[in-house]
């Protein structure tokens, strides 16, 4: 017994002695990389230098390295620029105190920075630029591509990623950012920044070439609960105006008030969530694009909660937008993996009408400007698309009245149609004719002086359904979207005859998106208030659409193209005339040297006499005796055999046979 205890003493005193050697070892090694914790540190950040600069062809130097204390580091004299280009960043000194408990779990997150005298100066000059090595992108690991996403954890560590280097307190002096692009050179300078205790609001002076503003920042960041409020406005009273964008693309986004904030959490293994809101107030845009002049809203706001799972990131229907006197809740939901769908869906209960027609940015819309309506709207959006199979597209939307009348139109008289008006017809917003549209131009022609093949034939290839829908035609505008994604690009339109018209008669030849807009609430109106028969606006839509080279109207295209009047054609010549309305201006491809049709447009006459025999408008004896060719004997055969020689507007196209 007494053995057995000399040895279990033995061996926890051999034990304690070894015990005491390592914590010495351990103490020692931490006391010496204490001591020489600069040039470690110094030698630890130049390694990593040096491999940036091999991976982009980069010179990043920096004059000195100090550590203080255990968690706080100095560097002075940084710069950055590529290999062969001017300087890109200089920073005089810059100081940072880091978490010692998230640095032990290996973690790099900033209680503390100052930045002092740092400067900024992105440069670019035709295809060149000082800051396009920045933007190449990593390698890929290989098989990344095959490893599962969890885009919850992915959002969760990004978040996490971001507030961990925004520090707890931050301090900056002297701080300029100057963009030069060619000849155009934006700086924007801070004298001094500060964050303290999570708020900031600091006074940026812009300068933009000549002009001069001066703009406030203010906001709140708290990184324990991951939320950032930021509020930027102007100094003085003129609106704020973001630099650059009248450069760049001729575009001017100028407001009174912008504000956002974002809040990031983690709900669950497989669900992360970002809140929050976006508010402007005073904004306008001005882009041709867009619309023909100067838009504004006079407020527009967005609270959203965002969802971001496992494989999808969807928007929570509890968000809500708001322009002016509208408010809605748009629900929308984007799958990832393993096939990616796209579903959004709006449901608006009955509201005023006047109010929609009043939250209109000023300036966007040009003919309904000042309407005035009664009565109640409600709205309904439902969109699917899966775009690996774009044929399961499922789109449906209506906006329905409710004792909805129009107690004044307006700018736009949109009766006009109904009796004779004079149109112009534009060239690239250059005028090019101007003409009657009613008995007193001699080549107007009534519906029963228009041939029914050719009605048929338009009808056919244009919108076979125009006198059975009220102006859209839900089934067109889905197989369009489906096939500019089976395409990627846009391949096809959705218009209708009624669109076609309301475009032509009512609106500029400006291709915008407010154009569009105006386009589809002319053509509902239209149609669902009655202002016009639907006889009276094809018979219109036939005697002002362009049929060749400043041809307009059908009892011109039948002269131009066979010397005969409108009610002569033959069902080929009527086939013919529908193949040109996509492109008036190219039917000299649809033929062969010798004058006769090319082969390949034997299959678009194929197709739209099948369906005419399917709607009953021909017989199938005449589509079987139907024959892919047609004989030019007007002003076209002169055209084509010419090559261009004879301008268009020459052409005798006014005297009738």
């Amino acid at each position: 017994m007494r053995t057995f205890l000399l040895i279990k003493w033995g061996n926890t005193t051999r034990l304690r002695l070894i015990l005491r050697y390592l914590l010495m070892v351990i103490a020692g090694a931490v006391f010496l990389v204490f001591l020489f914790r600069t040039p470690v540190t110094s030698w630890y950040l130049h390694r990593r230098i040096d491999r940036f600069n091999r991976e982009n062809q980069a010179c990043l130097t920096v004059a000195g390295v100090k550590v203080k204390g255990l968690a706080s580091i100095l560097v002075t004299g940084i710069t950055l620029k590529p290999e062969h280009g001017d300087t890109l960043l200089k920073v005089d000194s810059a100081y940072a105190t880091f978490s010692i408990l998230k640095l032990l779990a290996g973690r790099i997150a900033l209680h503390h920075m100052q930045l002092i005298n740092t400067g900024f100066f992105p440069e670019s000059h035709d295809s060149l630029s000082n800051f396009g090595f920045l933007l190449h992108g990593g390698k890929k690991p290989a098989g990344s591509d095959l490893l599962p996403v969890n885009y919850a954890e992915a959002a969760d560590r990004f978040m996490r990623f971001v507030f961990d280097k925004i520090p707890l307190s931050l301090e900056i002096r002297n701080f300029s950012l100057t963009g030069i692009a060619g000849e155009h050179k934006v700086v924007f300078h801070l004298d001094r920044f500060a964050l303290l205790d999570h708020y900031f609001r600091s006074v940026a002076e812009i300068t933009e070439d000549s002009a001069q503003a001066k703009w406030v920042m203010a906001g709140k960041i708290d990184n324990g609960n991951r939320l950032a409020e930021f509020r930027l406005y102007p100094a003085g009273t003129a609106k704020l105006v973001i630099p650059y964008l009248r450069y760049r693309w001729n575009a001017l986004v100028g407001f009174d008030t912008l504000a956002f904030s974002i809040a990031g959490r983690r709900v669950g293994e497989e669900l992360s969530q970002l809140s929050g809101f976006v508010r402007v107030s005073g904004l306008r845009i001005d882009h041709r694009k867009i619309a023909a002049g100067e838009i504004g809203f006079d407020k527009a706001a967005i609270s959203y909660q965002l969802n971001i799972g496992k494989d999808y990131a969807e928007l929570d229907s509890t968000t809500r937008v708001n322009f002016n006197r509208i408010d809605f809740h748009p629900y929308m939901k984007v799958r990832l993996l393993p096939r990616k769908q796209v579903t959004l869906k709006i449901s608006k209960p009955q509201f005023p009408a006047q109010d929609l027609f009043s939250s209109f940015p000023k300036g966007l819309f040009i003919n309904l400007d000042g309407i005035r309506v009664k009565g109640n709207l409600s709205w309904y959006l439902d969109f699917f698309v899966d775009l690996t199979a774009p044929d399961s597209l499922r789109f449906e939307t209506s906006l329905d009245r409710h004792q909805f009348a129009v107690l004044s139109y307006g700018n736009a008289n949109l009766t006009k149609i109904n009796d004779t008006f004079s149109y112009t017809a534009y060239d690239n917003d250059r005028v090019v004719r101007t003409f009657m549209v009613g008995p007193g131009n001699p080549n107007f022609r009534t519906l029963d002086h228009i041939s029914p093949y050719l009605q048929y034939a338009v009808l056919t290839s244009e919108d076979g359904s125009f006198y059975q829908h009220r102006g859209f035609l839900p089934d067109a505008f889905r197989e369009s979207i489906a096939t500019n994604i089976r395409e990627h690009r846009f391949a096809r339109g959705g218009s209708t005859i009624s669109m076609q018209l309301v475009k032509n008669v009512f609106l500029s030849r400006n291709k915008t998106v407010g154009r569009k807009l105006e386009e589809a609430l002319i053509v509902w109106l239209i149609e669902n208030q009655g202002l016009s028969t639907k006889e009276r606006m094809y018979e219109v839509y036939l005697n002002l659409i362009e049929w060749g080279p400043l041809v307009y109207g059908a009892n011109e295209g039948a002269r131009f193209y066979f010397g005969k009047d409108a009610s002569r054609l033959t069902l080929a010549e009527a086939i013919f005339m529908a193949s040109v309305i996509p492109r008036p201006r190219w039917f000299k491809y649809s033929f062969n040297p010798d004058g006769h049709l090319r082969e390949s447009n034997a299959g678009f006459f194929r197709l739209v006499s099948e369906k005419m025999v399917n709607k009953g408008w021909i017989t199938p004896l005449e589509a079987g005796q139907l024959v892919p060719d047609v004989e030019l004997k007007g002003p076209a055969r002169l055209m084509l055999k010419q090559r261009d020689s004879i301008p268009p507007d020459t052409l005798d196209l006014q005297n009738p046979d």
